[in-house]
C-alpha cells in the first residue's frame, strides 16, 4: 500500500499501470498494486485454456488517455477504483460495476441504468471515445 497525488495516479494509470485506488486522506489517493481479475475456484486446465487464447497487444494510446481521464475524474471525485489493462482493451471499476474499453466501444456491466454513480461524473469522457453500451444485468 502507497500513497499518491492524484496527478501520480493519472500519470501511472497514462504509462500502462495497473493500479487500484483503495481510498482517499485528504488529497492523498491510497493506492494499492492490482491482484488480478481471476477469482474464483478453477481446475489447473481451465485456467491453462484461459492463458492460452490471450491475444497479444497493448492498450491503444486513446485507451490509455480515455482511462487517465477516468481516474482523473473518479480521483476528484474521491471515488475508489481499479484499472487493469488488457490486450487493446481497458477495464475500470468502480461503483458496482465495471467499464470495459474495447477498440470499437464501451461497455458498462453491473450498473442498473446510466444514471448510477459514478456513471454521470464521467458518461461524457466515455462517449467521447465511442458508443456507450450498458450491458443488462443477467435475471
Amino acid at each position: 500500500m502507497s500513497r499518491a497525488t492524484l496527478q501520480e495516479v493519472v500519470e501511472r494509470v497514462r504509462s500502462g499501470e495497473n493500479i487500484e485506488v483503495i481510498g482517499y486522506e485528504g488529497d492523498v489517493a491510497i493506492v494499492e498494486k492490482v491482484k488480478g481479475v481471476v477469482k474464483g475456484e478453477f481446475a489447473q486446465e481451465e485456467l491453462s485454456e484461459l492463458k492460452k487464447r490471450k491475444p497479444r497487444g497493448k492498450p491503444t494510446k486513446e485507451q490509455l488517455e480515455l482511462a487517465a481521464r477516468v481516474a482523473r475524474r473518479l480521483g476528484e471525485a474521491k471515488k475508489p477504483f481499479k484499472v487493469i489493462f488488457g490486450p487493446k482493451e481497458v477495464t475500470i471499476r468502480t461503483g458496482g460495476g465495471f467499464i470495459r474499453v474495447t477498440e470499437d466501444a464501451v461497455k458498462l456491466a453491473g450498473y442498473g441504468s446510466l444514471e448510477d454513480d459514478p456513471i454521470p461524473l464521467v458518461i461524457d469522457i466515455l462517449r467521447e471515445y465511442g458508443e456507450v453500451k450498458l450491458l443488462r444485468p443477467l435475471k
